[in-house]
């Protein structure tokens, strides 16, 4: 049955149907009209809503990492979008203006290898690399700590959401689905429990030194706290997981891991490192320096009181988030 409003007709032989809408009132019709731009209003108020408020919450709202392999001290390099989180596009350093070494003319010893011993961040600090790599340095200076009693005593640490990564060790490096930290935390660290012993070493970051410097450090006894790549990968990811309450955004490095530089041979062109999870090795110096390279030219050195007159220095501006 048609609607009230309309009216059938057949007209002629070939019995057509026409539709004739009945007469509606002014009022009638104005009633409509407001109606319609109503509900036009309303879904464009809604189209809005949907294109800047969801989508700008959903940015700042990460996705919550479910494996071990996403972090710096994971043992394989397997990572997936859908692991990871946000991409955030582009790194937003926090500027930090340091004093760093000059870099050497040229090296005068060819070799050199400090009396370096590994430490090895399994099973209890999955994902303390760099506290464990810098444990490994203190022990290289004849300091008798262990591992858990840095990383429970001195590792500044945050929880989630709190502070960026290069203020803080975000999580536990005790949890395997925690993230890690830069060099700044590093060398908070490495001060607290320095100043409590009273021995005199400083540690410095060298955040933007050239492998050159790093070389000139070792070459002097000074071992260096270097950021490269889990196995020297090549895959580097720079992935944004929340903004502070200082309006920081957090950007975390995937794969990126922290080893103890301990000696080199030029004529080799090769590097020693202590790995916290391969123990001491050679890589092949180009390559790890293309992997140092990729993540900010991270080190932070621990310089012993003799080390500390007479350094020729620099100012630079460095970035580090």
């Amino acid at each position: 049955m048609l609607p009230k409003r309309f009216y059938v007709c057949s007209r002629g032989t070939q019995g057509k149907k026409y539709y004739i809408m009945a007469k509606v009132s002014k009022k009638q019709l104005g009633q409509r009209r407001r109606t319609a731009l109503l509900l036009l209003l309303a879904l464009i108020a809604a189209a809005v809503y949907l294109l800047f408020f969801r989508s700008d919450s959903s940015r700042n709202v990460p996705t919550k990492e479910t494996t071990a392999v996403l972090q710096s001290t994971a043992m394989t390099e397997t990572t997936t979008t859908e692991e990871i989180g946000v991409l955030y596009q582009g790194t937003i350093p926090v500027q930090t203006e340091l004093t760093v070494p000059t870099e050497p003319a040229v090296l005068t010893a060819s070799q050199v290898e400090l009396d370096a011993q590994p430490v090895l961040q399994n099973p209890e600090l999955p994902t303390g690399c760099e506290v464990t790599t810098l444990t490994a340095a203190l022990n290289c200076l004849g300091y008798p700590v262990d591992k858990l009693t840095m990383a429970d005593q001195y590792l500044t640490r945050a929880e989630p959401y709190q502070a960026t990564f290069g203020e803080a060790f975000i999580g536990s490096p005790h949890d395997a689905n925690a993230w890690g930290c830069y060099a700044p935390v590093i060398v908070e660290t490495a001060q607290k429990y320095l100043d409590e012993q009273g021995g005199g070493e400083v540690a410095q970051n060298l955040t933007g030194c050239s492998l050159k410097t790093l070389l000139w450090e070792v070459a002097n006894g000074n071992p260096v706290i270097t950021w490269v790549t889990i196995s020297l990968t090549s895959r580097v990811e720079e992935r944004y997981y929340w903004t502070t309450p200082k309006g920081e955004d957090a950007v975390f490095l995937i794969n990126e891991h922290c080893v103890l530089l301990c000696g080199y041979d030029l004529n080799a062109n090769t590097v020693t490192v202590c790995d916290p999870l391969e123990g001491k090795i050679q890589y092949d110096m180009d390559k790890f320096e293309n992997r140092y390279q990729l993540v900010y030219q991270q080190a932070v050195v621990l310089r012993k009181p003799e080390s500390l007159t007479g350094t020729e220095t620099e100012t630079m501006e460095m970035f580090v988030q």
